[in-house]
Order: structure tokens, then sequence, then C-alpha cells
């Protein structure tokens, strides 16, 4: 990857990714260079075999208090298409990091805002401190949180986003665990065993069943009833059929540990 401006993004000797927004001095708010960035992250992610899991967190005392306003008041005085593209860029970073192929993680290390939500709604797990605060700050700035908004409205509901989305009110990592934004609300010097533990048990899954766990959420969670009995038989009929399928069961009939092959999407 070329020099990075605006994330902190390696990979371990087990295969964890950990992609940190950096731009602690401005409490991690996104902006164009920082779309750019973590995209090409993401997409080594998605691509490169040897990661197994990645970990999304912030640098400082912050994880995101959203969209840089700096950079947002900038594309006013843009033509209607170039503001078209800035906007696509969060737009695409997030269906990616909700698309990508492994397990992804939010170590959520202090507060988020606005767009910074969305984010967290995009991780597979989210574990968060339990006394940040959290909000949808946009309709006091007399803006909209739209390319979040389908992912923060899936993950809370209609009623818990209606409150947050037309109040701006502020709630801490503890609701926020309540209202399902986390997964769990831990103390600050909690955060890095908690998230090790999930970690570690990403880890013992196999790579490939994965990818195809997540590939079968997101179908039946969009489809109806009737074409989920077609898609889950065949996936079904489809796994019998798996190397990893194959070891899993011999390893468990042996009683050893399975040995996973990396696999990409």
């Amino acid at each position: 990857m070329p020099p990075l401006s605006t994330i902190e993004f390696d990979v371990d000797a087990r295969g964890v990714a950990r992609l940190t927004l950096a731009r602690a001095e401005a409490h991690n708010a996104m902006n164009g260079v920082m779309y750019d960035e973590a995209r090409e992250a993401v997409r080594r992610c998605d691509t490169d075999p040897g990661i197994r899991v990645l970990v999304l967190s912030g640098q400082g005392v912050t994880f995101c208090s959203g969209g840089d306003l700096k950079y947002q008041r900038a594309q006013a005085a843009r033509p209607q298409s170039e503001r078209l593209a800035e906007a696509s860029k969060l737009a695409f970073w997030l269906r990616e990091l909700d698309t990508l192929s492994k397990p992804a993680i939010g170590r959520i290390n202090g507060p988020a805002y606005a767009g910074g939500l969305g984010l967290i709604a995009v991780c597979d797990i989210a574990i968060g401190v339990d006394t940040a605060q959290f909000a949808i700050t946009e309709a006091r700035l007399g803006l909209l949180p739209g390319m979040i908004s389908p992912y923060v409205v899936r993950r809370i509901g209609v009623p818990a986003a209606r409150r947050l989305f037309l109040t701006g009110r502020r709630i801490s990592g503890a609701e926020a665990a309540q209202i399902g934004l986390l997964t769990e609300a831990v103390p600050a010097g909690d955060l890095d065993e908690a998230v090790a533990r999930e970690i570690d048990m990403i880890l013992q899954c196999a790579p490939g069943a994965l990818a195809a766990n997540k590939r079968l959420i997101e179908y039946v969670s969009t489809h109806t009833s009737a074409d989920n009995m077609i898609y889950t038989v065949d996936r079904v009929a489809e796994m019998w059929g798996w190397e990893e399928a194959a070891e899993g069961m011999q390893s468990f009939i042996e009683k050893r540990k399975p040995r996973w092959q990396s696999a990409s999407s």
C-alpha cells in the first residue's frame, strides 16, 4: 500500500488486520482522503488470503466524530457531479465493510458521532467502552445522515433510529449495547481483552465457512421464505462437498484441532 496519512493499517502473523482511523487531532473525523485510504485497506483485507479478520478502531480518545465539517463545507462550491463522486466514497466504503468476506470487529475505543455510528453499524461485532457517548447529530447541524442510515436503521431498528435521528440525543455505551448498536459494552480497561476473545473464537473457524456464513446472513435477511428455502438447501448440498467440511468433521472425530487453509473470498 502507498504511504498513509489518515489511517494506520497492519497485519500480524495470525492474519489479524488492524485498520485504525488516525486523525486523532481531529477526533478521527472522516474526509475524502480517509475514504480512499480506508477503502484500499478493506480491499486488501478482502483479497489477501492470509488475512482472517479485520479490527477497526480509532487513534486517541475518540473512535470517530463523523464527517470532517471543513471537508463537508468545501463541497458546497463544487459542481453536483463532483459532490456525487465525493458522497459516493463513504457509501462505497460502508458497503465494502458490510460485505467484507472476513469478519469485521469494531474496537470502539471512545465516543462516536454521526458517520462514526455508520462504521459501527457495518461491523459484524462491535465492542465499545461503556462510558463513551454516541449520537446521530446531523439534524442539529442542518444535515442528513444519508449514507449511514440504511445500516444504522438495520442495526438498531426503526423506533430507536427515529429517536436518535430526530433528537440528536446522546447515549452511553451501555445504552448503545441495549439497543443493539454495540454488541457489548465494557470498561475501558477491559476493551482489548474483550476484542481478543472475539478474535480467538474467529480464528478457530474455517475461513471459507465464515465467508459463506456472511453471505448466508445477507441473503436470508433480504429474501422471502420461498427464496430462502431454495437457497439454503442448495448451500447445504454444496457444503457437503467442501474440503473444509471434510476436514472439520474429520478433526472432530479424531478429537484434534482442524487444519484450516487460508482462503480468499
